[in-house]
């Protein structure tokens, strides 16, 4: 079972571009900060894998029979398996951050002077006109 993909549709925002502008600087730091947990898990992932061949080499060592080496292969392969994920993960997400904070800057230098002069003529935003879409 999937997870439905909620969109978000500002009909009648209140948003202005000066929410915009804080935003995407705020998530890029809150993607920069991932980067930090991101490693903290592949760290987790590899003590983990360690315990884990540990473990293996005492379940083969005292030849312990049935199906316990199995599960024990079977969470080395899963703990490599997050550990690369998290690892991807933390190579990524700065490209993503600069992704962000370089939108951030084009909104604020394409639409701020915009905004500023509508919020000195004492309005929120400019007026819904054909000529503003241009």
């Amino acid at each position: 079972m999937t997870t439905p993909v909620k969109t978000t549709q500002y009909a009648d925002a209140e948003l202005t571009i000066y929410d915009v502008i804080d935003a995407d600087a705020d998530m890029a730091k809150e993607i920069v900060e991932g980067v930090a947990e991101a490693v903290s898990a592949a760290e987790g992932c590899d003590r983990l894998l360690n315990k884990l061949e540990a473990l293996h080499a005492k379940v083969v060592e005292l030849k312990v029979p049935g199906v316990l080496e199995g599960m024990v292969v079977a969470l080395m392969e899963q703990a490599a398996s997050v550990k690369a994920k998290a690892e991807a993960i933390a190579e990524k997400l700065p490209v993503a951050a600069e992704a962000i904070s370089v939108a951030g800057s084009n909104a604020e230098i394409r639409h701020r002077p915009l905004a500023d002069a509508v919020r000195d003529a004492g309005h929120i935003r400019p007026a819904e006109r054909d000529y503003h879409n241009e």
